[in-house]
């Protein structure tokens, strides 16, 4: 369903074994920045991850304006490029291939920024922050959690310790 959509993954070598992982995340990477080596099971802190709950949502999931114009953005330079495209191909019966990949890139830019604009304004952004944030909360009450996020220099407010 569109509001379970993984948007990526994160990459890092373990600090004490060196073996490369790898793990699927949101767009916006929450989730416990307390990570597992899936190596070693070795335990560290990745600040790349963050706690919801603690941190706030990532303001861009709730600005609709941002992506639109982005949207835009990206479909104007689609269409000069594609417009370059067709003239080139009139004029010399052949394109440089960078052209293409611009035409491409921006295709995919405004897509994507659409879909996320389309997030936004339907409430699947919302839905998906409340379902992080309800899962943050629910780490936060296991003290043991709290205090190794405090031992890794993690802030965490008093209401949660």
């Amino acid at each position: 369903m569109m509001e379970d959509i993984l948007m990526g993954y994160v990459e890092w070598n373990c600090p004490k074994c060196g073996k490369k992982n790898r793990e699927s995340c949101n767009a916006w990477v929450y989730g416990s920045p307390i990570r597992n080596c899936k190596g070693c099971n070795s335990e560290y802190f990745d600040n790349r991850w963050r706690e919801i709950a603690l941190e706030g949502v990532e303001p861009a999931t709730k600005s609709p304006k941002l992506y639109l114009i982005a949207t835009l953005g990206f479909l104007v330079f689609t269409i000069v490029c594609a417009m370059w495209l067709v003239t080139d191909i009139r004029t010399r019966g052949s394109y440089p291939i960078k052209l293409l990949g611009c035409v491409f890139a921006g295709v995919l830019g405004t897509v994507g920024c659409f879909v996320i604009f389309l997030r936004i304004i339907l409430g699947y952004e919302d839905k998906q922050n409340q379902k992080y944030y309800e899962e943050s909360l629910q780490r936060l009450k296991n003290k043991n959690y709290v205090e190794k996020l405090i031992s890794y220099g993690y802030h965490v407010p008093e209401k949660f310790r």
